[in-house]
């Protein structure tokens, strides 16, 4: 195959010069704005006084001796960034954020619109302050309609309000399938990412800034958007759950083999893949005819159900069956055709989840470096920002007594 990457190893990365400053916490926006800082950008995340983002804490026994204080999931999320520490309740300190904003390419935050209201960092407010910045929010409800400041996580408004909780049920008498911790956090991160790049584009033509507004109820729903819309081309009727004993297509169904392991079988253009399925197997074109597809399914479970996986995806191979093995966490790890997805840095003894967006503009896109100690950054980028070192001085005086409360 062609190597179609050979980046320009004299050009800068794609985002470099652009200024983003965070006030997010946990894990769908403070992801896009890491993803940001992959592509160059420089990132100053705003956290409270004392621990910082909260999410340092989680898994931290996992990363004991990290230079960062944190556990891996908030270096995962948070690398490359800087940070200062910041309590939005007092004048001087909000004073001085509204300050750092205002030389900021970006607004990045998560946090829910009536404190923004309160604290004067809504969109309103610092649109008509700074026009040329860039203000993007990822909330869980988004801006309007009645649940707009409801608290939430993707485990709420992506999983559970968008219908995909439910759509994981075999029938309405099955249990709803457990959540992917994150991954309706990291699958939105990605619509923010777009969305800055789009506003930054719209200025780059007309000079203004943009609100860029994404959500992770309407991400759910987009990624919905197929079964969606079968149900709303049948008004009035109750969604009808397809188990895969029952499946429409029995060359396009997953089948469990001797060993435990699942096939997911690709066969969705079955008039050209149904013959090489049945030739893996052992069977002709008679052996299923006449047969509607859940007695279909029922032959090639008890078929499959007879040798291990090697032995059906060799024979699927041979006969270029599509497939694939429905995979554990722990396999993906070891496939050689995920290694793209992953990446590994110096200061961490654990694997990094890539970006997935890959440019071939630049080599030098990816993880900047660790992520932050809270604060670490505090005195620098206010400095550079021309905040008055009084209201410096008393910034890091508040943030060394609260960490010395810890």
């Amino acid at each position: 195959m062609a190597d179609w990457y050979k980046p320009d190893k004299s050009a800068p990365a794609l985002l470099a010069g652009v200024k983003v400053v965070e006030l997010a916490t946990v894990i769908a926006a403070p992801t896009g704005a890491c993803m940001l800082a992959d592509f160059g950008a420089d990132v100053i995340k705003v956290e409270r006084l004392g621990v910082g983002d909260t999410w340092r804490l989680d898994r931290a026994h996992l990363t004991p001796d990290s230079a960062w204080g944190g556990g891996p999931h908030f270096a995962n999320n948070n690398r490359g960034k800087r940070s200062i520490q910041i309590d939005v309740k007092d004048p001087t300190h909000l004073a001085a954020l509204q300050q750092l904003i205002g030389t900021a390419d970006v607004f990045l935050t998560n946090v829910r619109p009536k404190a923004l209201e309160r604290c004067g960092l809504c969109y309103p407010s610092l649109a008509a302050r700074f026009p040329r910045l860039v203000y993007a929010i990822l909330t869980a409800w988004g801006l309007r309609g009645p649940k707009a400041d409801d608290p939430g996580y993707d485990v709420g408004a992506f999983w559970a309000a968008s219908g995909m909780q439910d759509f994981t049920r075999h029938d309405d008498g099955d249990k709803p399938g457990n959540f992917p911790p994150g991954a309706g956090d990291h699958i939105t991160s990605m619509q923010l990412v777009a969305g800055v790049a789009l506003a930054l584009l719209h200025r780059q033509t007309t000079g203004r800034g943009q609100l860029v507004d994404t959500c992770l109820l309407r991400s759910g729903i987009f990624g919905l958007g197929y079964p969606m819309l079968n149900v709303a081309c049948a008004p009035g009727q109750k969604m009808v759950r397809e188990p895969r004993t029952h499946h429409y297509r029995p060359s396009f169904n997953c089948y469990k083999c001797a060993d435990g392991a699942w096939l997911q079988l690709l066969g969705l253009d079955h008039v050209r893949l149904m013959p090489r399925l049945l030739r893996a197997l052992g069977l002709a074109a008679a052996d299923v005819a006449g047969k509607d597809e859940a007695a279909q399914i029922a032959l090639f479970d008890a078929l499959f159900a007879q040798h291990d996986s090697a032995h059906f995806e060799r024979r699927l191979a041979e006969e270029d069956m599509w497939y694939q093995r429905v995979q554990r966490l722990d396999e993906v790890l070891r496939d050689e055709a995920c290694d793209e997805a992953f990446v590994r840095v110096p200061w961490a003894d654990f694997p990094l989840v890539a970006c997935p967006l890959q440019m071939g503009c630049s080599d030098k896109h990816g993880p900047a470096g660790p992520p932050p100690v809270a604060g670490e950054h505090t005195t620098a980028v206010l400095g550079a920002a021309g905040v008055d070192e009084a209201a410096i001085a008393k910034i890091v005086r508040d943030q060394a007594a609260a960490r010395a409360k810890l």
